[in-house]
C-alpha cells in the first residue's frame, strides 16, 4: 500500500511541474507592479489564458464580484473544492485570500511568490531529470537484451523441434516491440513536456508538404524495388526511407532556429524593459535596443520596431512578434509584457523577471539536451549492434537450413526444426523499420522539443540498421559457407554428420 501511494504521489508531483503555473504567477506579478487593485487583478487573471489557473480566477471573480461574496471568501471557497492539499493552485488561493483580507500589498506578496515559484519549478524539473536518466538507462538495457531474447527463443524452438519455429520468432519479436513501446509511452507520460514551438510558426505547412511528398516517394520506390528484386530487401528499406531525410533536415533546422531565438530572448527583453522605463516610448526604446545585436532574433526585433513606428497597437505588435519567433517561451513572455504595458506596470521589473524565467527554462532544457545526447549516442551504437546480431542470426539460420535440408538429422534426444530462410528474409525489413522507429521515438521522448525531428531519427537509424545488417550478412555469408558447409561437404555426401549422434 505504501509503494502504491509513493508512485501515485510521484506521478502527481511530475504532473504539477508545468510552465503554466510559473507564467501565471509571473503574469500576476507583472500586474502587481502596476499597483492595481485586487478586483482588477482577479478580473485580468480570468482572461489570461493559463488553463485551470485562469478558470479558477474566473470562478473567484464570479462569486466575489458577481454574487457579492467578496474576493477573500471566494478564494477560500474555490480552494476548498480542490481536494489535493499539495496542489500549488490551492495554496496560492488560500494565501491570496489572506492577503486580500488583511489588505497587504499585492506587489510584496507576488514578489515572494514569484521567487518561490521559480525555485520550486527548478527543483522539480531537476528531480524529473534524475528520473529521466534512470528510465533512459532502463530503456537501453532492455534494448540491448531484446535481440538476444529473440535469438535465444528462435534457437530453442529449432533445437526442441517446434512444429512452427517461424511463429515463435514472430511472437518473440512482437512481444519485445510491445513491451518497448509500452515503456516509451510511460516515459512520455512522466518526462517533462518542453513546449518549444508555439504552433503558429509559418514553416509548418512547408514541413507537412515535404513530409507527405517524402512518404509518397519512399513508398513508391520501396514497392518498385521489392517487385523487381533489383536490390536485397535490407537495402530496399534504406532506399525507401532515404527521402525522409528531407523533412527531417527541415525539422532539425527549424528546431535549431527556435532554440536560437529562445537563447537570445532573455537579453533582449531585459534590455527593452530597462530602456522603456527610462524613455517611456516603445519606438525610441527599440531604437536604443537595436544598437546591440541579438543574433537570429534580430530580424524579428527589427520587424517589431517597424510596426511600433507605424503606430500599430502594441498588443498586436507583441502578438505578431511571437508568431514570427515561433517559440512558446517568447510567446509567453510577450503576453506578460504586453499586458503589463497596458496596465502601466514597472517594465524594468517585469522585463527582468520575464528574462529570468526564460533564462532558467533555457538552462534546464540545455541540461536535458545534454542527457539526451548521451542517450542518443548509446542508442545508435546499440542499434547497430542489434542489427548486426539479426544479420548474423539470419545467416546462421540459412546455413543451418541448408545443412539440415541435405541430410535430415535426428536422435533420441531431440528433433531439429530449422526456420525457413525465406521467412527470415521477408521479416528482416520489418525488423529494421520497426526497431528503428521504436528507438527513434525513445530518443525523441528523451530530447523533448520539436517532435517533428523524429523523422530524422527514423531515417538515420533505418539507414544505419539496413546498411549494418546487409554488410554483416554479406560478410558472414561467405565466411560461414566456406567454413561450415565446405567442411561438412564430405559428410553430407556420405549421408552422415559427425558429432550429432546417429544420422539417417
Amino acid at each position: 500500500m505504501m509503494e502504491k501511494l509513493s508512485i501515485k504521489e510521484k506521478l502527481a508531483e511530475l504532473r504539477r511541474t508545468d510552465e503554466d503555473l510559473l507564467y501565471f504567477i509571473a503574469f500576476l506579478y507583472a500586474l502587481s507592479t502596476g499597483e492595481v487593485g485586487s478586483v482588477e487583478m482577479i478580473k485580468s487573471g480570468q482572461s489570461s489564458g493559463y488553463g485551470r489557473y485562469s478558470n479558477s480566477f474566473k470562478e473567484v471573480f464570479r462569486l466575489g464580484v458577481g454574487w457579492g461574496y467578496g474576493l477573500a471568501r471566494s478564494c477560500e471557497m474555490i480552494a476548498a473544492k480542490i481536494k489535493d492539499n499539495a496542489d500549488p493552485l490551492k495554496q496560492l488561493l488560500v494565501k491570496l485570500s489572506q492577503v486580500i483580507r488583511l489588505g497587504d500589498e499585492l506587489k510584496v506578496f507576488f514578489t515572494d511568490e514569484m521567487a518561490f515559484a521559480i525555485h520550486t519549478f527548478t527543483i522539480r524539473y531537476e528531480r524529473n531529470l534524475e528520473t529521466q536518466k534512470l528510465f533512459l538507462e532502463m530503456f537501453y538495457t532492455i534494448s540491448s537484451t531484446a535481440s538476444f531474447m529473440i535469438a535465444a527463443n528462435s534457437i530453442m524452438a529449432m533445437l526442441m523441434g517446434s512444429s512452427n519455429s517461424e511463429s515463435v520468432f514472430t511472437m518473440s519479436f512482437v512481444g519485445v516491440i510491445v513491451s518497448m513501446g509500452s515503456f516509451i509511452v510511460i516515459m512520455y507520460m512522466i518526462f517533462p513536456k518542453d513546449r518549444l514551438a508555439s504552433g503558429k510558426h509559418s514553416k509548418t505547412q512547408k514541413f507537412r508538404m515535404s513530409l507527405f511528398a517524402a512518404l509518397g516517394v519512399g513508398i513508391s520506390i520501396g514497392v518498385v524495388l521489392t517487385l523487381t528484386n533489383m536490390v536485397p530487401l535490407t537495402l530496399v528499406v534504406v532506399i525507401a526511407v532515404a527521402p525522409l531525410f528531407i523533412p527531417g533536415f527541415l525539422a532539425k533546422r527549424l528546431e535549431t532556429e527556435l532554440r536560437g531565438n529562445d537563447e537570445w530572448y532573455p537579453p533582449f527583453i531585459r534590455h527593452f524593459g530597462e530602456i522603456y522605463t527610462m524613455v517611456g516610448s516603445m519606438g525610441q526604446s527599440l531604437d536604443a535596443v537595436l544598437r546591440s545585436n541579438f543574433g537570429p532574433l534580430q530580424k524579428q526585433i527589427v520587424a517589431f520596431k517597424n510596426r511600433v513606428k507605424n503606430r500599430i497597437d502594441p498588443e498586436i505588435c507583441f502578438e505578431i512578434f511571437s508568431m514570427e519567433a515561433g517559440t512558446s517561451v517568447i510567446e509567453s513572455g510577450n503576453t506578460i509584457m504586453s499586458r503589463a504595458l497596458l496596465k502601466g506596470s514597472d517594465m524594468n521589473q517585469v522585463g527582468n523577471k520575464v528574462a529570468e524565467i526564460s533564462a532558467k527554462l533555457n538552462e534546464l532544457r540545455s541540461k536535458r539536451m545534454q542527457t539526451s545526447r548521451t542517450f542518443e549516442t548509446i542508442i545508435i551504437v546499440l542499434h547497430g549492434l542489434t542489427m548486426a546480431i539479426f544479420g548474423l542470426m539470419s545467416t546462421l539460420i540459412e546455413v543451418f537450413h541448408t545443412l539440415l535440408s541435405t541430410v535430415p538429422v535426428s536422435n533420441q534426444a531431440f528433433t531439429l526444426s530449422p526456420i525457413d530462410p525465406n521467412f527470415i528474409h521477408m521479416m528482416l525489413p520489418i525488423v529494421i523499420l520497426v526497431t528503428s522507429t521504436i528507438n527513434a521515438l525513445a530518443v525523441k521522448v528523451g530530447q523533448g522539443g520539436l517532435f517533428k525531428t523524429v523523422w530524422f531519427n527514423i531515417a538515420m537509424l533505418t539507414a544505419l540498421g539496413g546498411i549494418t545488417m546487409y554488410g554483416t550478412t554479406a560478410a558472414l555469408s561467405q565466411f560461414l559457407t566456406h567454413h561450415i558447409l565446405d567442411t561438412y561437404a564430405p559428410s553430407v555426401a556420405a549421408g552422415t554428420l559427425p558429432g550429432i549422434g546417429s544420422g539417417t
